[in-house]
């Protein structure tokens, strides 16, 4: 009895004087608790800025963040914004209270408690705060994806390939798909179309879906440039070789990649093979060790791929027969021979006369389509020798402009691919603009017309996406630098091309040469250039764009220019320079310098070439900018673009350059001085220099400390057409980069009051794209700083400042040109548009992305909304508030308002982490009609929702066109979705749908609800399945007459623990075409496939003839069924142990 006693007393001290104890240790232990919450606030902190670099990096480059990296930050900060809360309830506890010598216990108690449960709280996240990746894995540029449905002559170019190549390219097709044959050739004659027909390969092997995981295009050139070419191939790989800093670490990292998974299928396609290329020096792996590894070679020369590249198989891509020929002179002039026989009759003959050489066709075509009969007549007498020299200058003394004539010359000696930048420089110092009083942009509009007059006859062609580059093919280049030109005494020279002889060479008014070496700078210093007016010499350089060796004191050194006195250009890239040569003083008539990627030295002695109007050090090693620079009075331009290292600009270097226009310092010197800071000996020169800089119409420049701009007003910006401007060292946002438009980046913090001055004023008024940061103060509604509402405006950017309430007040000229809206934590924000605005604001807004801005309910209202009718991405998310994108604008005369609005060119929708979004659309007040409030997406191709509370994404009023070319849908964690889609739904999504993604979600009980009716149209190729803890089918048998996606190819299901059956009903066709299927931590799987749908063959062999990648963990059919894996690709997961073979 009294043990009982005992017990129970010992049992009653345990649950009461336990708690009691910890109750009063909250008290008694409050300081070293707040002592340990101040440490591990410290961590949580440390934590928070390592996840943000990464972040942030990520961004930089085009990442996707993941949603639980989102996530993550938000609970960090709720945490740490709690303990430092905790902190300063510490301090002021330690105030009260009998004059601080007696404590509070009740203020110690919650303080205690509260700190404890915080330190548990940041214990359990710091370490769920090491993400290995940030971000979301995008697709490399040469990944292929799945076949696409094509027709017959969509996947063969269509009309676009002649039909004595068709059989090249089955022939090269079927190459391919031979495992026994690696190396694969294409030979013809320049301009026979090689490179035309790799791409037309190309792309019909993305069409079909042929078996490559990955595609890889470089072009090879008759200097072939390592680095070039393994950037090339990295970046289609979308591998990283920026911290590689020897070519040889590239060639390895390369390797590694390209031999890392055994089972992917690469096919390299190098173009322009000129001779051996050294295939193991640019890691590309080679016979045995190459793996699934193939290569598509073209070169001019069979021998070249045959004996030097040991190509297994090789095609002769002839020149094109004579109907081929004529039908393809005849689409390129339209309809110029329509029902006129006589220049049908010419161009017949004019066509007989090209070699069947489709560059020739072309340029010859295009040269005379807006001639009259009498130039083709000239033409036909002009191509009686049929050799590439005569057709070139057919198609050059076509020209009209002097100046064209000269550029085209320029662009064969450089060859290759050119910016245009530097054509217009080295145009310049030719002189080729000077009718254009010597201005800059006026010499870049001639250029810029100059070379649409090359491209309208194919002398010249876009040298990639945009008009930065143009290209030359080298079959012209080799015509321009073997051959003089009318009006051309004298020669060229450039790598493929030298005069014999000593003489020849002194004659040249031109060099041009490529990784020159000691030995050639060396002839060069022993001849005299009279005739010399270009020098253009590189020597090899590493992937920065420097010099990859340096030459003693530096072979530039060593250039004599005692006999060069007459040349106007001087273009040295990635040289050594440690000291110019003092003979380069003699260059009196030098007017464009080119000293770009080079480690230079002192520069004083340029402050001597009084002619010069062009200098460029761009990319370069140079530390101080001496004020002798200054001396250069007639200097238009002056470039310092990424000269990263450069501390030092002396006081006057800058000031004397009345005459300057375009001054870029983008990633540059950016440590200006303060004007009571000037009269120390160290000091650089001040923002107050460029006062004098009255002509300044495009200008790149930093400025690190933004107080600066309070001490001068009057700078020369309001005068600038084109500038980058960045105050403050705002960083580069995620995003877009929007190139060649006029940017200010203004990174605040604290600084407002400089958005009064008149010189931002102004060019806030001409700023094409925007980006704010740290905005505190100035004002509510962002428009209020242009007072013009900003009538150039493309991009606008809005980070970190709780001083914007507005985007967009009642206005009629607001935002008349945005195209790309971006705001990020304005944790004040509460309306895109305050009130009405006008109907031209926001009215070409083509991007929208919003995230962290926690008090905005609502994108737009429905009125708003009906402007946006070239809305074509919208991406949202962490709004807590967040309610829905659009409401109906209750109390603004809800009953005229239209209650449905399209947005026709909608593409891209995600919306993330929106705790409390239930909608898209809401209505506090019910319309005059009482209709429902809807917006429809007629084109809409991507959705992606994550963490928001809705409970359906579409409801039964959905428009008949709206969603219906909706191609991917993705839904992770949306734990309140109850169903995928309802049956009316998955009738229309049958036909467009292709990928599926479905992720944590903890109602769902099954993925197809459908009927089962017309699924043979079906388009699903994808689906991926996640952490479906309640997921039980992912379509059920019963009375469904056909298996509801009929085209999957690629399956992923992963910790679907009550999932039993993958595919309850299966076809034969249906399996043999799965290309990829993983099931994994599936617990209650018994088997992956049910039954064959209406059990028609029994016992029958299932072949999966398409399947590369398996990993299961469970039986794969029924035993009745056999399975035969023909693929060797068939790898890492258990094998099937049911009627395999």
């Amino acid at each position: 009895m009294v043990d009982i006693v005992v017990s129970v007393a010992a049992k009653v001290a345990e649950y009461l004087v336990a708690p009691v104890g910890r109750q009063c240790g909250y008290v008694i232990f409050s300081n070293r608790y707040v002592g340990e919450l101040r440490k591990e606030l410290e961590n949580l902190d440390d934590a928070r800025v390592g996840l943000q670099r990464s972040v942030d990096d990520a961004l930089n480059n085009m990442r996707d963040i993941k949603c639980e990296v989102n996530r993550w930050k938000n609970n960090a900060e709720t945490v740490a914004d709690k303990a430092r809360g905790l902190l300063d309830m510490d301090v002021r506890a330690k105030k009260t209270c009998f004059c601080r010598w007696l404590p509070n216990p009740k203020e110690h108690y919650c303080l205690g408690r509260d700190a404890r449960k915080t330190i548990q709280a940041i214990q359990a996240l710091v370490p769920q705060g090491k993400f290995e990746k940030v971000y979301y894995e995008s697709d490399p540029p040469g990944r292929v994806a799945g076949a696409s449905v094509v027709n017959s002559s969509a996947a063969d170019g269509g009309n676009t390939i002649a039909d004595s190549r068709a059989s090249i390219i089955q022939g090269i097709m079927e190459a391919l798909d031979d495992e026994k044959l690696k190396v694969i050739g294409v030979y013809g004659p320049g301009g026979a179309g090689k490179t035309t027909l790799l791409k037309q390969v190309k792309e019909t092997l993305k069409k079909k879906g042929r078996p490559f995981d990955m595609i890889v295009t470089a072009e090879v050139s008759q200097t072939p440039d390592l680095i070039n070419i393994q950037g090339q191939i990295a970046d289609a790989l979308s591998l990283n070789l920026k911290d590689k800093e020897t070519q040889q670490g590239r060639r390895d990292h390369l390797l590694q990649r390209l031999q890392s998974n055994p089972e992917e299928k690469v096919l390299i396609i190098l173009d322009d093979l000129w001779k051996e290329l050294n295939l193991e020096a640019v890691g590309i792996p080679l016979g045995d060790v190459s793996g699934k590894c193939k290569l598509l070679l073209t070169s001019r020369f069979k021998d070249v791929l045959e004996q030097k590249m040991f190509a297994d198989r090789t095609f002769f891509l002839e020149s094109l027969n004579n109907d081929e020929a004529f039908r393809l002179f005849e689409k390129t002039v339209g309809d110029r021979l329509k029902d006129d026989k006589e220049l049908k009759a010419i161009a017949a003959q004019v066509v007989n006369k090209l070699a069947g050489l489709p560059l020739l066709i072309i340029s010859v075509a295009k040269t005379l389509k807006n001639s009259s009969a009498s130039a083709w007549r000239n033409a036909l007498i002009k191509l009686d020798e049929p050799n590439a020299e005569t057709i070139v200058k057919l198609s050059y003394n076509h020209l009209k402009s002097k100046d064209a004539k000269s550029l085209f010359l320029l662009c064969g000696l450089i060859g290759g691919t050119i910016q245009v930048e530097t054509l217009l420089v080295l145009g310049m110092g030719l002189g080729l603009f000077e009718e254009f009083d010597e201005k800059i942009q006026g010499a870049r509009d001639k250029l810029n017309t100059l070379l649409d007059s090359l491209r309208s006859i194919c002398l010249l062609q876009n040298g990639g996406n945009n008009k930065k580059n143009v290209t030359i093919h080298d079959l012209y280049s080799e015509v321009v630098v073997s051959t003089p030109f009318e009006g051309q005494n004298s020669l060229m020279m450039n790598n493929n091309y030298r005069p014999r002889t000593k003489e020849k060479l002194e004659k040249c008014w031109a060099i041009c040469l490529v990784d020159v070496g000691s030995d050639r700078l060396a002839e060069l210093t022993r001849c005299a250039f009279p005739e010399l007016k270009i020098l253009m010499l590189s020597q090899p350089k590493n992937w920065k764009g420097r010099p990859a060796h340096r030459h003693g004191e530096g072979d530039c050194c060593r250039l004599n220019f005692t006999y060069m006195k007459g040349p106007r250009v001087l273009y040295l890239c990635s040289m050594y320079i440690p000291t110019l040569p003092s003979s380069i003083e003699i260059l009196r008539n030098l007017w464009s310098l080119y000293l770009d990627h080079c480690d230079v030295g002192d520069v004083a002695i340029l402050g001597k070439l009084k002619a010069l109007r062009i200098l460029s050090f761009a990319g370069s090693k140079i530390s101080r900018l001496p004020k002798e620079i200054g001396h250069l009075t007639n200097l238009r331009s002056l470039n310092l673009s990424k000269c990263e290292e450069l501390e030092i600009i002396e006081p006057g270097a800058l000031k004397r350059l009345i005459k300057l226009e375009e001054l870029h310092m983008m990633q540059s010197f950016n440590q200006w001085t303060h004007k009571d800071e000037m009269q120390s000996e160290s000091c650089n020169a001040w923002l107050g220099e460029l006062k004098s800089l009255t002509k300044l119409t495009s200008l790149e420049i930093s400025i690190n400390d933004p107080t600066i701009l309070l001490e001068d007003d009057d700078l020369p910006f309001g005068n600038l057409i084109t500038f980058w401007i960045n105050i403050g060292n705002a960083k580069r946002t995620s995003g877009m980069q929007y190139e060649g438009l006029s940017t200010m980046k203004l990174k605040l913090e604290g600084c407002d009051s400089i958005l009064s001055r008149e010189c931002i004023k102004k060019t806030l008024q001409n700023t094409q794209d925007l980006h704010l940061n740290g905005m505190r103060e100035f004002k509510n509604n962002a428009h209020e700083l242009c007072a013009r509402g900003f009538p150039q405006l493309k991009r606008l950017n809005i980070e970190d400042s709780p001083s914007i309430k507005y985007i967009a007040n009642s206005s009629d000229g607001a935002f008349p040109n945005l195209e790309s809206l971006s705001l990020s934590n304005l944790i004040n924000l509460e309306k895109i548009c305050h009130d009405f605005v006008g109907s031209r604001s926001f009215s070409k807004l083509k991007i929208v992305r919003v995230s962290e801005c926690g008090q905005l309910k609502y994108l737009w209202c429905l009125s708003q909304m009906q402007k946006l009718v070239r809305l074509e991405e919208i991406y949202v998310s962490e709004c807590n508030s967040m309610r829905a994108i659009s409401t109906d604008g209750a109390g603004k005369d809800v009953g005229s308002i239209c209650s449905m609005v399209e947005l026709p060119n909608v593409r891209f929708l995600e919306l993330v982490d929106l705790p409390n979004m239930t909608s898209f659309c809401t209505t506090t007040e019910i319309t005059s009609e009482d209709a429902p409030l809807q917006v429809t997406f007629p084109n809409i191709t991507t959705l992606k929702i994550g963490a928001v509370k809705c409970k359906k994404l579409w409801n039964n009023q959905i428009p008949n066109d709206s969603f219906c070319k909706l191609e991917s849908l993705e839904l992770n964690h949306c734990d309140n979705l109850q169903r995928i889609t309802p049956s009316h739904m998955w009738k229309r999504l049958q036909c467009c749908l292709e990928n599926l993604e479905v992720i944590s979600r903890r109602s769902i009980e099954i993925i197809y609800e459908g009927d089962g009716m017309d699924t043979e149209g079906g388009k699903l190729t994808t689906l991926v399945l996640r952490d479906l803890e309640k997921l039980r089918h992912i379509w059920q048998c019963n009375d469904l007459p056909n298996v509801p996606f009929p085209n999957l190819r690629d399956v992923e299901v992963v910790r679907c623990s009550h999932l039993e059956m993958l595919f309850p009903t299966f076809t034969a066709k249906f399996l043999g075409q799965i290309e990829d299927l993983m099931v994994e931590s599936c617990e209650d799987m018994k088997q992956i496939a049910g039954h064959e749908k209406a059990e028609e063959a029994v016992g029958m062999t299932i072949t999966f003839s398409k399947l590369i990648a398996l990993r299961l963990f469970e039986s794969f059919l029924p035993m009745k069924y056999p399975a035969v894996f023909p693929s060797s690709d068939v790898s890492s997961g258990t094998e099937p142990n049911q009627g395999s073979q």
